[in-house]
């Protein structure tokens, strides 16, 4: 999936859109023992100054957006100054784990289902449940469907920037230029493949069918649709059985490359940005994403791209499904929650600042700004609101959750693997085993 391989090698931008005026204690703490007021204002005195610290990962084209909603926020509240940090998924994570253990993590940060357990466990993030209880975060307008993914033990740790679901990207215009018929829902892996391969036939040297896509989340819808999931319910060990299931999923994928229908992993090593991929550059006619990624997609291929769901098992389960795009979360260490949660709350409800992202982190969660934001969308936009509302009707919720062991094991044990297969340094029945192995020892209780 995009976020798993191609977004890591962005550079640290650290942007500070101006300089605290007039306050000698740097924002952190009021310069005499007068309370605050409720706008973070001393009494008798205006609003203190205060200095924002807010990061996520994403493409140039999401840093474009969240730039200009962030101005939208400090217009509406010039007390507060932004100093944002974004970079790739990869420098991301690694980032925060540097910052976390320094006690210096971002104020508000992004966050994924894939980190949210570990971050809670590590008593990391603020509980919000205060916040909308209190208002402060008004969730009035936003339906509980989407707010109980941030829940963990009742208790509010992340709220969902929007709602989106795994897909395929095409080109149509690659298809219409081989002569090969688009795939229709419902099509098979096996469907996929011939269909790659008739476009790399006629679409000549330099393309290929489709790209490697053995990440880590089409591996997860490739499970399900075999009744399986990658982690059991209660987040304590794998949740499938049959390890033949993650042999057969590596053979799918061998035999791509060596038939060159799919790229070398070296290639595909070197693709580190959104705005880097094949699919882009008309390399290859698909991309595995998450839905709301096609916004930033099209925008750097400047051409249509069209959203199909996953491959189908025969006589298997339905595997798609929505989930949160990414979060927002406090910090536990913040020295300003008031504002970070003021922060969050202009990013859920204020119809500018969503006109502003434009729906790329995923359909809004607030129902007015849902509505206000679907009578003006682009092209690209309504493509990925049109796919998430697809997948609505047509697909069963998700109830499992990916435990805090699954940070370690989808970016690092999983990719290892991967990667080990890809090279050539392992059989899909040694990597299947290998996996398990590894991934248990990772779920044992640390002495």
């Amino acid at each position: 999936m995009m976020k798993n391989k191609w977004m890591s090698a962005f550079s640290l931008i650290v942007l500070s859109t101006a300089l605290m005026a007039g306050c000698s204690s740097g924002g952190n703490e009021p310069e005499t023992k007068k309370p605050d007021t409720a706008d973070g204002s001393k009494a008798g005195g205006a609003p203190q100054q205060i200095s924002l610290r807010v990061g996520w990962w994403g493409s140039q084209d999401r840093a474009n957006r969240t730039l200009n909603a962030i101005k939208l926020f400090e217009q509406q509240n010039p007390n507060i100054k932004i100093s944002a940090e974004f970079l790739g998924w990869d420098g991301y994570w690694e980032k925060m784990s540097t910052e976390a253990a320094a006690k210096n993590l971002p104020d508000v940060m992004q966050m994924d289902d894939a980190y949210l357990p570990d971050y809670v466990q590590r008593g990391l993030l603020e509980d919000m449940t205060p916040y909308a209880a209190s208002g402060a975060l008004n969730l009035q307008d936003v339906d509980d469907s989407y707010v109980a993914a941030g829940r963990i033990d009742n208790k509010l740790y992340a709220l969902s920037l929007g709602a989106n679901a795994v897909a395929i990207a095409y080109d149509p215009a690659m298809f219409e230029k081989a002569g090969v018929p688009e795939l229709k829902p419902g099509y098979t892996w096996d469907e996929y493949a011939d269909t790659a391969r008739q476009l790399q036939q006629k679409l000549g040297k330099g393309v290929y069918g489709m790209p490697l896509s053995d990440d880590i989340d089409s591996f997860k819808q490739f499970l399900m649709e075999r009744g399986a999931y990658l982690y059991n319910k209660d987040g304590t060990g794998l949740g499938y059985d049959d390890d033949k299931l993650v042999a057969e999923w590596f053979t799918y994928w061998n035999k791509q490359r060596e038939d060159k229908v799919a790229p070398p992993p070296d290639m595909t090593a070197s693709l580190t940005a959104l705005e880097d991929q094949l699919i882009v550059h008309r390399k290859a006619p698909f991309l595995t994403l998450h839905s709301n990624e096609v916004v930033a997609v099209t925008q750097s291929a400047n051409r249509p791209i069209k959203l199909i769901e996953y491959p189908s098992y025969p006589g298997g389960q339905k595997p798609q499904y929505l989930k949160p795009s990414q979060y927002f979360s406090v910090t536990s260490d913040s020295k300003q929650k008031d504002a970070a949660i003021k922060f969050i709350d202009f990013f859920t409800n204020d119809l500018k600042a969503n006109e502003a992202l434009g729906g790329e982190r995923g359909v809004p969660i607030a129902g007015k700004v849902r509505e206000d934001l679907k009578k003006q969308l682009d092209p690209a936009a309504k493509i990925a609101f049109d796919y998430v509302d697809y997948v609505s009707k047509n697909f069963p919720p998700l109830t499992n959750k990916d435990p805090a062991a699954a940070s370690e094991i989808n970016d690092t044990l999983y990719k290892s693997i991967s990667d080990q297969v890809n090279y050539g340094q392992l059989t899909p029945e040694q990597a299947a085993k290998a996996f398990r192995e590894q991934a248990e020892k990772i779920f044992k209780p640390k002495k």
